[in-house]
């Protein structure tokens, strides 16, 4: 297909990741650059280089940070510690991980630089918008393809905003206060460097894109596939964005319109794993929407040196059937072997239909629930914890083998809150960062991981309550690039064991 110059494109693209100008490479522009005009053109740049294709990794480095994942060292990487060291950093929440992680030989160290990971698809987006107006098409061609573009830059700036800035519900300060990323809202050049701002000033521009995305989608209620962003993906977002921001009714509001049009629960009891029907795949009746590529759970070492903890897997209740399909505990006479006491089976990267991330319907009951929980605690809405009782016990009940499955019942708010939260943590493992991102607007409480230099050695690290280190640091490339940006602050040397 016609393109939009392909030196222009690189040289926005230098000025987003990079954030510096570079004026003499524009001049040098190809005379065999084609311009696309019609609608469908730009729908098509939209697709290759918005979208977070099967070959985009994200954040993979969240695998390793959270409370759900723990340090193996086995006679199986007797002859390859790299699997152990080179993302310890990670598991360590050392500052600068990402160069570090680098000097130990990480293979996925490049894939940890989520800054420029997510401006490059902001700079897609940008193109498309900045264009849609004058291509050739149909209003309703040009509304599909807007809606699509903001809800997509209002998703990729919401997680940038989450991995780079303090929660917005931060009890310390308030988001007016707190930097979060630069904002570039257009694919032009600039001859200044330009600075972060706020997390409120990024939050509002995430509600107001993903607003309009609503807005534009919900007219023609466009889904030709779960590999587009459509009116219910927008929906799906705004509830989440809401729910970060603590937005209750609006966030509940936005997941009732996502499950009046995508209700769907998989009923785990009916799953055969022989027969290849794996949860996380392309065929699953909740997805949403899918992007990504699987390699987003399959950092190196992970399900290896890493691997899913003991503190996760005591979570699950008897009778439910995520602790059977999420994953498998080793037995006894393999542990000494494989050395981990957990195996993942939830992404199975060797079946087919298999992507990076899928937005499912399961979080719009966990949103909901969440969400009607804290109305019912702010406001004493008998109504709304009647129907967060509802919405999870209908998620419970689709997870347990029918034998076992006892509903929750009618409790205080801060019990059901913490139920909530539970079935969060079960639910969600290793997806898109949940877990990470959860913990964050808990309040950032303290997290232990034991790191095993050998098969006999512990090493035990502690991210303290509100550590830096919840934030992640801005990666040193993109610093020594633009000036103008200022780093989160960082523990002061290298985290040691305690």
């Amino acid at each position: 297909m016609k393109r939009v110059s392909i030196t222009r494109i690189i040289c926005i693209l230098m000025a987003l990741t990079g954030m510096v100008s570079c004026k003499k490479f524009l001049a040098e522009k190809s005379q065999t650059d084609m311009t696309p005009k019609s609608t469908e053109d730009y729908s098509q740049l939209l697709f290759g280089d918005g979208y977070p294709l099967d070959n985009v990794v994200l954040q993979p480095q969240l695998q390793f940070m959270d409370d759900d994942v723990q340090c193996y060292n086995t006679p199986l990487l007797a002859t390859s510690q790299k699997a152990v060291f080179g993302n310890m950093p990670v598991f360590t929440w050392q500052p600068g991980f990402l160069e570090a992680a680098t000097r130990n030989g990480s293979p996925d160290a490049a894939a940890f630089n989520s800054w420029t990971n997510y401006y490059k698809l902001i700079l897609g987006c940008n193109v498309a918008l900045q264009a849609v107006d004058g291509s050739i098409g149909s209003d309703a061609a040009k509304r599909y393809l807007k809606g699509q573009a903001l809800g997509l830059r209002a998703y990729y700036y919401f997680m940038l905003v989450n991995l780079y800035g303090r929660p917005y519900n931060d009890s310390t300060t308030t988001p007016d206060k707190s930097l979060g990323v630069p904002l570039r809202l257009d694919a032009n050049l600039y001859e200044t460097y330009p600075a972060r701002n706020t997390v409120a000033e990024v939050y509002r521009q995430i509600s107001q894109d993903i607003d309009s995305a609503c807005i534009l989608l919900d007219v023609d209620k466009i889904n030709k596939t779960a590999y587009r962003f459509n009116y219910i993906a927008a929906h799906f977002l705004a509830s989440r964005v809401a729910l970060f921001m603590e937005q209750w009714d609006k966030s509940a509001a936005h997941a009732g319109m996502v499950m009046q049009y995508h209700p769907q629960l998989m009923d785990f009891s009916n799953i055969n794993l022989e027969e290849g029907q794996f949860i996380m795949n392309t065929v699953t009746t909740e997805n949403v929407w899918l992007f990504g590529s699987y390699e987003e759970h399959k950092p190196y070492g992970f399900n290896m040196a890493y691997a899913f903890s003991a503190s996760l897997a005591k979570t699950y209740e008897a009778g439910d059937l995520r602790s059977f399909l999420y994953f498998v505990e080793v037995p006894d006479f393999l542990k000494p072997i494989l050395g981990i006491d957990y195996s993942q089976r939830k992404f199975n990267v060797d079946a087919e239909n298999v992507r990076g991330t899928t937005w499912r319907s399961a979080e719009m009951y966990l949103n909901r629930a969440e969400a009607n929980i804290q109305l019912y605690k702010l406001y004493g809405k008998a109504e709304a914890a009647q129907q967060a009782l509802s919405d999870l016990n209908a998620l419970r009940q689709h997870r347990f083998d029918p034998g076992a499955y006892q509903p929750l019942e009618m409790a205080a708010a801060d019990v059901l809150l913490q139920q909530c939260r539970a079935e969060r943590r079960r639910e969600f493992f290793s997806e898109e960062g949940h877990r990470w991102f959860d913990l964050r607007r808990y309040g950032m409480p303290a997290i232990t991981h034991v790191f095993k230099p050998s098969m006999s050695t512990v090493a035990v690290y502690r991210l303290r309550a509100r550590d830096p280190q919840y934030v992640l640091p801005i990666p040193d490339v993109v610093l020594q690039r633009n000036p103008a940006l200022v780093q989160n602050p960082q523990s002061t040397g290298a985290r040691l064991p305690e």
